[in-house]
């Protein structure tokens, strides 16, 4: 085996680590939208927050099983927004549990700039 296609099959072999990872995320974010009886949130930020995290960032690693890179961006960006709406602080620990969400989002951008890359060389060589 080549070293291009060593790298892709490494890249591939990620890629598909960050797809059953964002599954093993999705379930437990998206029992936060349908799992918790109530009336939902108060006001407006509160709506903002629950469009931004559990829908968009699960939105965003749906999209990125077609596009890697834009639906890991997406997810990424998602939280990172809906953390600036709550406009407060927290311990550590929250944010070690929003780090740890965010892992699959680093690994489908990383994975698939990476393959995107290594398909554009293998192209010219």
């Amino acid at each position: 085996m080549r070293g291009m296609e060593r790298r892709q099959l490494i890249w591939t072999v990620i890629l598909w680590v960050a797809r059953v990872t964002s599954v093993a995320v999705l379930v437990p974010v998206l029992m936060i939208l349908v799992g918790e009886p109530g009336t939902g949130p108060q006001g407006a930020l509160g709506w903002i927050y629950l469009a931004l995290f559990p829908v968009g960032f699960s939105a965003g690693y749906l999209l990125a099983w077609r596009w890697p890179v834009v639906g890991g961006c997406f997810s990424l960006a998602c939280i990172a927004a809906s953390l600036a709406v709550l406009q407060r602080t927290f311990g550590l620990k929250p944010y070690l549990i929003w780090s740890a969400l965010c892992v699959p989002g680093v690994l489908f951008v990383v994975a698939g700039w990476k393959l995107a890359m290594s398909r554009r060389t293998s192209i010219y060589q």
